[in-house]
């Protein structure tokens, strides 16, 4: 028995439900974009809050990773449903990993997209390319073999991969995409937030934009009391 379950003579079917979740995944560019403000983007932020700027890191324009309208979207995870649009950006010529919120790397988050007025960008031509972002629902999204939060059956484990598949791409909820091992969001996995996946956003060849060698980045946000508005950034690559 691990974590709850029982994990012998367990079908497929009753296997896949144990562990699958929902998420959504955007759909890069190939599409009319709409005119809004507010839209969804990968290489593009346009709102901003009151008295916020661009932001800067070590004297330069940080570079624009997306823009996700949550309030948009069909479902909402449990651990996003009080913020209705996050803004994305990294350093333009590091990037960051383990690092704090606003050091490196910066998440904005608005709870209410009423008030957002738009940003002026900085006259620099950023190496990612932007294209708008449109959502689907994944119903079936499963976790990587490290990942997975009970004991694989003996019959599944040799063919896991081929048999339940992790979505990957720009993503929000589900199951991360691992390139090396599970996240670990401290040394030891010991953040005193406890921080929960929320989002990932995959190298995108489109956009011209990678995490060192086709990588991915994720983004958690804490789980313990007082700790929502500790966010964590971690990224991999091959």
């Amino acid at each position: 028995m691990l974590n709850g379950y029982y994990t012998l003579n367990i079908t497929r079917k009753e296997f896949e439900n144990k562990i699958r979740k929902s998420a959504i995944k955007f759909k890069v560019g190939g599409f009319r974009p709409e005119e809004s403000l507010t839209a969804s983007w990968i290489g593009n932020v346009t709102v901003k809050g009151i008295n916020e700027s661009w932001p800067e890191s070590n004297g330069k324009p940080m570079i624009p990773i997306c823009q996700l309208n949550l309030a948009q979207l069909p479902i909402r995870p449990n651990n996003l449903k009080d913020i209705e649009l996050i803004t994305l950006f990294v350093d333009s010529n590091e990037l960051p990993d383990g690092k704090p919120n606003g050091q490196g790397w910066l998440i904005r988050t608005y709870k209410n997209i009423n008030g957002l007025e738009e940003i002026e960008k900085p006259a620099v031509d950023f190496p990612i390319k932007p294209f708008q972002l449109k959502p689907e629902v994944i119903d079936n999204d499963f976790p990587c073999w490290e990942d997975c939060p009970i004991e694989v059956p003996g019959e599944f484990d040799d063919d896991y991969h081929n048999l339940f598949t992790n979505i990957e791409g720009i993503k929000i909820g589900g199951w991360p995409t691992l390139v090396q091992s599970e996240i670990l969001w401290a040394p030891f996995n010991q953040h005193p937030a406890e921080p929960e996946f929320v989002l990932q956003i995959d190298s995108i060849e489109k956009a011209n934009w990678y995490w060192g060698d086709n990588g991915v980045a994720y983004i958690g946000r804490g789980t313990k009391p007082k700790t929502k508005e500790d966010w964590t950034f971690s990224w991999q690559c091959y």
